[in-house]
């Protein structure tokens, strides 16, 4: 059924409307209910519409004022007879679910087909095309405020190194991500990206840790090995009076860097990688929302310098192979965290 139905008999709606999935609603002119089918009892949550009873008698007895646009819609196609509609209207159960409906109409006509005697009210279930469609929209507004957060780092790193460098680039780095938790909170709040969307959700949690740890280690493992061979064999590559483990290489501020990796991952996996995934068309690969959001990482950290840049930009590279298919950030601090302290307490 569409809306050149035009002419279509009363008698034969049931026959045809009986088993598709559309929800279908026959009124005649007065507004009272001549033919209601199974799907649009099941997509309105009422067993109760029968057929006989005038319309606005349904909508008398909803007392959910949210779906008052939806029977005003219902009965205006009823008395609006000298044209068809068409809309998308939300509607919410008695269960509390609200669905997005697209509804059409068209006209009933008489045997001959000379008279309209009543209206065809055809609805479709498409929430899930509306919250895709929210999503998407969301996703892009995450990413300008995202552009827009870049922008702003860029002139406070020009403004720091035009004034001297008046303050630690720690302190400079924490407030470029006091920024991004500010922005991070209020995407949470507004829009319809969700914490598993930002990649906090603990889904799969115990076997993410798991896996990080194990890699973790592993890494760390080649890390030590890599100082033993040169120490043994390359001796002046190497200060030979150094300590192995520069265990005084951190400081009690250090900690501060627990909330910057949970924070980093955050932004660069959560929000670059996962709203990039989200909104580039399927036909690039998966890999390019993981480049892009590396590389945009590896730019953050400009006033360090073009290795410390790379070599950022390459560890979290190879982290967004593992987000992808961990889905969470939580076991991906551990690597981020322990490796760059070793780093620090090897080299």
């Amino acid at each position: 059924m569409n809306q050149e139905t035009t002419g279509t008999r009363m008698p034969g709606v049931s026959r045809i409307a009986r088993d598709i999935d559309d929800g279908i609603i026959l009124l005649d002119r007065k507004g009272t209910v001549q033919y209601v089918n199974p799907s649009a009892r099941s997509l309105l949550g009422n067993d109760a519409m029968q057929e006989g009873i005038p319309y606005a008698r349904y909508m008398a007895a909803d007392r959910n004022s949210a779906n008052d646009d939806f029977h005003q819609y219902v009965l205006d196609c009823a008395y609006e007879r000298d044209s068809r509609h068409s809309g998308n209207v939300t509607y919410t159960r008695p269960d509390g679910s609200v669905r997005y409906f697209r509804i059409r109409s068209s006209f009933a006509g008489s045997e001959d087909g000379l008279q309209k005697t009543g209206v065809i009210l055809q609805f479709s279930d498409v929430t899930d095309l509306h919250l895709a469609k929210v999503k998407h929209d969301d996703t892009i507004k995450v990413l300008i405020g995202t552009i827009l957060i870049m922008a702003v780092w860029d002139y406070m790193v020009a403004i720091w190194e035009s004034t001297g460098r008046p303050i630690s680039s720690t302190a400079l780095t924490l407030i470029i991500e006091a920024i991004g938790v500010a922005a991070t909170l209020f995407a949470l709040r507004y829009t319809s990206i969700t914490v598993t969307d930002f990649g906090l959700g603990t889904k799969n949690l115990k076997q993410a840790v798991t896996v990080d740890t194990a890699l973790t280690l592993a890494v760390l493992g080649v890390m030590i090995a890599a100082k033993l061979i040169l120490r043994r064999f390359f001796p002046t590559v190497l200060d030979p009076h150094a300590p192995f483990f520069r265990w005084n290489a951190l400081v009690p501020l250090d900690l501060l860097y627990i909330p910057t990796v949970v924070l980093q991952e955050l932004l660069v996996r959560g929000v670059m990688q996962g709203s990039l995934e989200r909104i580039l068309p399927e036909s690039y690969p998966p890999a390019v929302a993981n480049i892009i959001a590396s590389l945009v990482f590896g730019s953050i950290h400009i006033h360090k310098g073009i290795v410390f840049m790379v070599g950022a930009a390459l560890l979290l590279a190879f982290f967004g192979v593992l987000y992808r298919k961990q889905r969470t950030i939580w076991g991906l601090c551990i690597p981020h965290l322990v490796l760059s302290w070793s780093l620090r307490i090897l080299w």
